[in-house]
């Protein structure tokens, strides 16, 4: 699922077949289920959201919940899978909030999504992403 969710982003390099390395997904995701995080996979393997808990970058006491990775595949996007998934993600993330394990979460959309309005369900924006090739 890692390799098809990376096959539709957007910049080249994550597309190029060269660049996977199949040991450093295994060890990431390996960490993220060690307790730096959480995969969600439905019962069928045909969605996935992966999310890990990383130090801000400016002030690494402050620890983050980042969602990685949501990806559902093609011939399941029109169903609630995608959305199921999402929801389990936003009540975990709000337990680890409330608890203080977390300072905050964050999600993301990704530019061949469709723009999803997380303001009506608790989030407020921080930055958005650009790049160049």
């Amino acid at each position: 699922m890692m390799r098809q969710y990376a096959l539709e982003s957007s910049p080249q390099a994550l597309r190029a077949e060269t660049n996977h390395d199949a040991d450093h997904v295994t060890q990431l995701i390996f960490q993220i289920v060690s307790g730096r995080g959480f995969a969600l996979v439905d019962d069928d393997y045909r969605g996935m959201l992966l999310a890990m808990i990383a130090p801000n970058l400016w002030c690494p006491k402050a620890l983050i919940l980042h969602e990685l990775a949501w990806w559902v595949k093609h011939e399941h996007r029109n169903g609630t899978l995608g959305g199921r998934l999402w929801a389990e993600f936003n009540m975990m993330a709000q337990s680890m909030v409330d608890s203080g394990r977390v300072a905050y979460a964050c999600t993301t959309v990704m530019a061949n999504s469709p723009l999803i309005d997380y303001t009506k369900r608790g989030y407020r924006p921080l930055e958005a992403t650009f790049f160049k090739e």
